[in-house]
């Protein structure tokens, strides 16, 4: 008799496992993006501000859903960057005559993304991600000064869900750190960032 009541038991949770397995969609389970893996899947186009310097920058996002259900989605975050200055003050450093002529800025980062997203309703969300910069300056008639430092960036994101593609304005800050000394283009690392986001994951 317990034996049975043992039996009957397993096969209840089995059959109520299995109903609720299947009671949710499997959209719901796991999220399959349209786009290979080698391919981009999101973009932000924008622009860096910091301690005078305006740098227009391109950022292609490589993302990795590995939790999903329904609106609510975590994925694992590649990006790389690349910006050069459009803008520069008079002087990199203050109270000297150091004429800036050119200045570049890019980057590789990984990190954590959240994306909150239905068809046709708002989208927004948020990442944060770390990794090597990639800085370098032109002063004069001085030598070039090319560095490589760290930063860890943070950015949010809201707009509009369209059927396959999340458009919208993103804001963004970047902490650099490990920055030499020695390094004149050092104070144009990192910044506020404001522009624009596409995301088809």
């Amino acid at each position: 008799m317990l034996r049975n009541v043992r039996v009957l038991l397993v096969i209840s949770l089995a059959l109520v496992s299995t109903a609720h397995a299947q009671s949710r969609k499997p959209d719901e389970l796991y999220h399959r993006s349209p786009t290979p893996a080698w391919l981009p899947r999101g973009v932000f186009l924008g622009t860096q501000l910091s301690n005078g310097a305006v740098i227009p920058h391109l950022h292609l996002q490589w993302e990795f859903t590995f939790f999903q259900e329904r609106k609510d989605a975590w994925a694992v975050i590649l990006e790389g960057g690349v910006g050069w200055a459009a803008s520069l003050p008079d002087t990199a450093l203050e109270g000297f005559i150091l004429p800036v002529n050119s200045y570049y800025e890019h980057t590789a980062q990984v990190g954590i993304g959240y994306r909150n997203h239905l068809p046709g309703q708002a989208h927004w969300g948020f990442q944060v991600t770390g990794g090597p910069v990639f800085y370098g300056a032109h002063f004069g008639t001085q030598p070039p000064d090319r560095r490589v430092a760290g930063a860890v960036q943070g950015r949010i994101q809201i707009g509009y869900q369209l059927s396959d593609v999340g458009v919208g304005l993103a804001l963004g800050y970047a902490e650099p750190f490990g920055l030499k000394n020695r390094s004149f283009a050092r104070d144009f690392v990192g910044g506020v960032s404001l522009g624009f986001f596409a995301d088809w994951r």
